[in-house]
């Protein structure tokens, strides 16, 4: 009879994962003997726990599977508490498994114990609010049940995240198994939505006289980015999508309006923002602060049909009043959607004709050299335009928070569906510097950049090292503006002063970088960015590109920030929704 340990890992072993991304400790040696043992899935060694939960989330998101990450009891457990968080939250399927003492020292103050009491944590309990389900195995017989239970919550519904404690004694145990395929415990088929409805929104689309759509993460969660192109083709209508929704539409199509929200482009404000468009269809998205300026009403007027698709139905009304509501997958109903708008002829309508009128005097695309101009300093919108012209349509880019969600979103062109990645429910620090290394591993075969700032890569950066371990080749691209830009710059417009927002010792990416074994470089100007970036594509080595960026370039989305701040600390009335 196999040990719990083994059940476990057999069963993700039929699921397909073939990565584990973690840092070991004493309680947790019996899940890195039982790697070593079966040889199916490798290890990969973490500097951080919270690194390890990132990884796992990239590499989640860019296989459209179950990412999975380790620590030990304790610290290792609290630590990577963020990375899980910041998972379940944008809806991205990872297994965190925690070691655990062993039960017959409970409560003894056994080192790292972490079962509550004693004054120690109850990491079980922690986890509860950071996941979708969070438990401690507490018999070996149950490791069949348990494994298949979390897989099947990660997976199904609203994906998120899950937490499984795992007690050293327990799981070197014996345990059951039957023999029968992990895969045969879950299923992924999913809601389609009431075809009725389904029908009649199909029916309003085709009568609108200037129709939008606005697409979220959701559409990636799903993977419908087909389905969404079909139906904005079908009846011709232009697409914005949220800041996390980035890459749900391929941005050099001619429907694509570019970001509305948070790192919102001009023109994607500018059309939803019309009076005359009368019909706007919503899907997956919560409708948060950063996906609509600060819940600004002029995006749901009241004479205008609003549409939110949605597979959570709590999501639907919950922001905005809506006509129609459609509960269900993204990729099921407009898959549905699609079908049915088959044979309908659209209303006459000029909504391409009002885009192409509209793109003259609010421009779609930038073209970097123009943007940096005579300035001496480089310009990170600069920098990011030129990334259009150098990396090839298929480079997987993950945004960290900061300023580079604004840069990001304004300025670079998600050319192909499924390529650009932020993480802003959460919004932590880092995030992008370990998330890309899961990335990569998931999808070896083509391009992967990150774009960081230098208070990012202070807290996780030293995780490039990893990448330099494995030999894994990622560009990062790091803005370094000598400290914590975007607090910096949100501080000036809201008191017009900064506080404790800049290094007095700025940070030496680059040697740093060297430091960890990657090939790291320091540049100045725009051109030598663009050789930068060309011969680190060429050499296929993990390389650090630092660019040394002008502090004082505030992006546009960070004054409306800045009015939604101000509004919380109460200095102005908030924005009535209706």
């Amino acid at each position: 009879m196999p040990s719990a340990i083994h059940v476990l890992l057999q069963a993700l072993e039929e699921i397909g994962v073939k990565h584990i991304f973690g840092v070991p400790g004493g309680p947790l040696v019996p899940l890195f003997e039982a790697l070593a043992e079966r040889q199916h899935i490798q290890p990969v060694l973490a500097k951080h726990e919270e690194g390890a939960a990132f990884m796992a989330e990239g590499y989640a998101r860019v296989r459209g599977g179950l990412g999975v990450c380790c620590g030990t009891s304790g610290p290792g457990a609290t630590n990577a508490l963020t990375g899980i968080a910041s998972a379940n939250s944008d809806s991205i399927p990872v297994l965190a498994l925690t070691a655990q003492v062993a039960t017959s020292v409970f409560g003894k103050g056994g080192l790292q114990d972490s079962s509550s009491g004693n004054r120690t944590a109850d990491v079980v309990d922690i986890y509860r609010s950071a996941t979708k389900l969070s438990l401690m195995l507490q018999n070996s017989q149950q490791m069949q049940h348990m494994a298949r239970r979390m897989i099947r919550t990660a997976l199904t519904g609203r994906p998120g995240a899950v937490h499984l404690n795992l007690p050293a004694d327990i799981v070197k145990q014996p345990a059951s198994d039957d023999g029968l395929p992990t895969t045969h415990f879950f299923t992924r088929s999913t809601s389609t939505g009431d075809l009725a409805a389904i029908q009649k929104v199909a029916r309003i689309l085709r009568d609108a006289k200037r129709p939008a759509i606005f697409a979220g993460h959701g559409i990636s969660v799903s993977r419908a980015w087909s389905q969404l192109q079909r139906v904005a083709e079908t009846l011709q209508i232009p697409v914005a999508t949220t800041l996390k929704g980035k890459s749900t539409f391929p941005e050099r199509h001619p429907l694509s309006l570019g970001v509305f929200g948070f790192g919102g482009h001009p023109l994607a404000e500018t059309y939803l923002y019309a009076e005359d468009v009368d019909v706007l269809l919503i899907i997956g998205t919560s409708l948060g602060e950063f996906q609509t300026n600060g819940w600004d009403p002029r995006l749901a007027p009241s004479h205008r049909t609003i549409i939110q698709i949605d597979l959570d139905p709590l999501a639907i009304g919950n922001i905005y009043p809506v006509n129609h509501g459609i509960v269900g997958d993204a990729k099921a109903v407009l898959k549905v959607l699609a079908a049915t708008l088959t044979g309908l002829v659209p209303a006459s309508r000029d909504s391409v004709s009002a885009l192409d009128r509209l793109r003259k005097t609010v421009p779609r695309y930038y073209n970097a050299k123009a943007l940096q101009g005579d300035a001496s300093l480089l310009k990170p919108q600069a920098l990011v335009a030129k990334m259009n012209e150098v990396l090839p349509d298929n480079t997987l880019l993950f945004v960290d928070n900061g300023n580079c969600l604004s840069w990001a979103g304004q300025f670079y062109e998600a050319r192909r569906p499924g390529t650009v990645f932020f993480a802003t429910n959460t919004a932590s620090m880092g995030y992008a510097v370990a998330a890309s290394i899961g990335g990569k591993i998931a999808a070896p075969d083509k391009p992967v950049v990150a774009l960081l700032g230098d208070g990012a890569f202070g807290m996780h950066g030293i995780e490039v090292h990893t990448a330099a371990d494995y030999n894994i080749p990622i560009i990062w691209v790091v803005l370094n503006n000598g400290g914590h830009g975007m607090v910096y710059n949100g501080e000036k417009l809201l008191n017009g002063t900064s506080y404790l927002t800049i290094f007095d010792k700025p940070l030496n990416v680059s040697g740093i970088a060297n430091a960890a074994g990657v090939s790291a470089v320091r540049i100045t100007s725009l051109d030598k960015f663009e050789d930068s970036l060309r011969q680190a594509i060429d050499a296929r080595v993990p390389c650090v590109i630092e660019a040394m960026v002008d502090l004082e370039e505030v992006p546009r989305s960070l004054q409306q920030r800045a009015d939604t701040l101000t509004a919380f600390f109460g200095k102005q009335k908030e924005r009535a929704l209706v």
